[in-house]
This record gives C-alpha cells, sequence and structure tokens, in this order.
C-alpha cells in the first residue's frame, strides 16, 4: 500500500504532527511515567523504556512515514505543546485499509485526549484516495479504547483471538470499522 497521509492534524485541544528527533525525552518520560497502565494493553511496554528502545521507535518513525510504512504522529496539547502520547495510522489490515493506534500519557487519562487524535486521524484516513475504512483494534477488556470507538460511531465488525501478550489481555480482539460513505 502507498498512502500519503498529512504531517500535521489540528483539533480543538490537540495537534497531531510528525515526530522529530527533539521528541526522544518526552517519549521516553512519558512512557515511563505511564508505563503501569501501557503494560495492560500495549506488548511494546513491557519494559521500561531506555534511550534505545525510544530511538529504535522514533528513528524509522521519523524516516519513514506513510507510503508503505506507519504514519506515526506526537500527541501535543494545542495551546501549549506539551507531548501527551502518541498515535498512528498503519497499513496493515488490508490494501484499502488503515489501522488506527494511540496512548496517552497516564497523568491524561479521560480527558477526551484519546477520543480527538483517533477522529482526526479516521477522518484523515479515509480522506486518502484509496482508502475505504479504518480500524481500531483493542483487547476486550480494554473498555477505554472500545468506549473511544462507540463514541466516533465505528461499527463493532468482529471478535476475534488475539495473543495474550500483556497481563490484561483476555485473548479476545474487538474490531471496530468506520467506512468510508459511498
Amino acid at each position: 500500500m502507498d498512502f500519503h497521509p498529512p504531517e500535521a492534524l489540528r483539533g480543538a485541544t490537540v495537534t497531531l504532527r510528525r515526530y522529530g528527533p527533539a521528541d526522544s525525552g518526552h517519549v521516553k518520560d512519558a512512557i515511563a511515567a505511564s508505563l503501569d497502565s501501557l503494560q495492560d494493553w500495549m506488548p511494546w511496554a513491557q519494559s521500561a523504556p531506555t534511550d534505545a528502545s525510544v530511538k529504535g521507535f522514533l528513528e524509522p518513525a521519523i524516516e519513514h512515514f506513510g507510503g508503505d510504512a506507519a504514519a506515526n504522529y506526537a500527541i501535543t496539547l494545542r495551546d501549549t505543546g506539551q507531548f501527551v502520547g502518541g498515535c498512528g495510522l498503519m497499513p496493515r489490515v488490508g490494501p484499502d485499509a488503515l489501522e488506527i493506534g494511540y496512548w496517552v500519557h497516564s497523568g491524561h487519562h479521560r480527558r477526551g485526549i484519546a477520543t480527538e487524535a483517533a477522529r482526526l486521524l479516521a477522518n484523515a484516513g479515509l480522506a486518502i484516495p484509496g482508502i475505504r475504512s479504518v480500524e481500531i483494534h483493542c483487547d476486550a477488556g480494554n473498555i477505554a479504547s472500545a468506549s473511544v470507538a462507540r463514541r466516533l460511531g465505528f461499527r463493532l465488525e468482529r471478535v476475534v483471538p488475539e495473543a495474550l501478550d500483556t497481563r490484561a489481555k483476555t485473548g479476545r480482539m474487538m474490531v471496530w470499522i468506520s467506512e468510508r460513505p459511498v
């Protein structure tokens, strides 16, 4: 798949922007501060972040943005520019679909940040020529992520088995879909 998303998206309270080299410390600090909650759902967060692990994510995220790679964004507060999480559009669910992923610093949970970021990503993804749908995948036990999908009007399409690769996963992944109107 070859897709070309915008490098920045602006909402009412957050801005999604392409990662840059200066984000390294902010990403590491936010993951470290949120590690306990991230470990429930994110396989990549099973150990504390290191300079090397953050660099291992950021370098390819900066170098490859869209095309046939994920488009990863820093989530920042619009009024202050403070880094509060990460999100992305990932071309791993089919030739005409993108998956939306997101995480938010635990100090900023329950403020609508994930919902706004996912809305911006869904709208941007569905505006890309050739993209028919966007999906949110989350474990059946991840009530917060399922709530984001519901609030945005995504439809629960199916529940499929998934690996038990984090401490809170149930082994059942919900696949939520939003499709471009025909």
